[in-house]
């Protein structure tokens, strides 16, 4: 009888907006210890400013350079190559807009109801919310396109040897990451 393999130690976590990445990376990292890296944090500066690019590189680079981690985020690029290339599992939450767009508005009324402060020391506002640039819009908009990125970047990683744990549903997520050892047996949400 074999014993079962280790949890592994380098995690990428994708998917859409609102599919529950940086939950669900939370949940893995109070589990495992391992240390939870959200690319959002990495990206966003203050007044919603991104981090100039190339310090953005730099400070992924940087992170995920370490032995141990899980990191979360929907970037594209070189972001995500790199993430893939160091990720030992990458665990694709591929939910659909019909799941994801409920839990965004919920989310982000929450959250501009709150106060709650996010990346970069930012705070989603409800003027911010009804902005075109809000990601009320962009987070649906780029659904399906960000979809196939994930789709054809992870289908050469499985071609390369390293296929994806791809999550299709919000009710297989739990068991499959308990099954793996990265959550509590029974677990059922995050």
């Amino acid at each position: 009888m074999t014993s079962p393999s280790p949890p592994p130690r380098r995690i990428a976590l994708v998917g859409p907006v609102a599919s529950g990445k940086s939950t669900w990376a939370a949940a893995v990292a109070a589990h495992t210890g391992l240390p939870h890296i959200g690319l959002d944090d990495l990206f966003w500066g203050p007044a919603w400013t991104p981090v100039p690019a190339a310090e953005f590189h730099i400070r992924v680079r940087e992170a995920l350079a370490a032995q141990a981690w899980i990191a979360d985020g929907n970037f594209g690029g070189a972001v995500a190559e790199t993430l893939l290339a160091r990720a030992e599992l990458v665990i694709w939450l591929d939910l659909s807009l019909r799941v994801c767009l409920p839990r965004l508005v919920a989310r982000s009324l929450r959250r501009a109801a709150t106060g709650q402060e996010l990346f970069g020391g930012n705070r989603e506002t409800f003027r911010h919310l009804l902005a075109r640039d809000s990601i009320l819009w962009s987070g649906p908009a780029h659904h399906h396109r960000d979809r196939r990125r994930w789709a054809a970047r992870l289908a050469r990683a499985r071609a390369a040897g390293a296929p994806p744990l791809r999550l299709g549903s919000a009710s297989a997520i739990a068991p499959a990451l308990a099954a793996r050892g990265l959550l509590p047996p029974g677990r059922q949400d995050a």
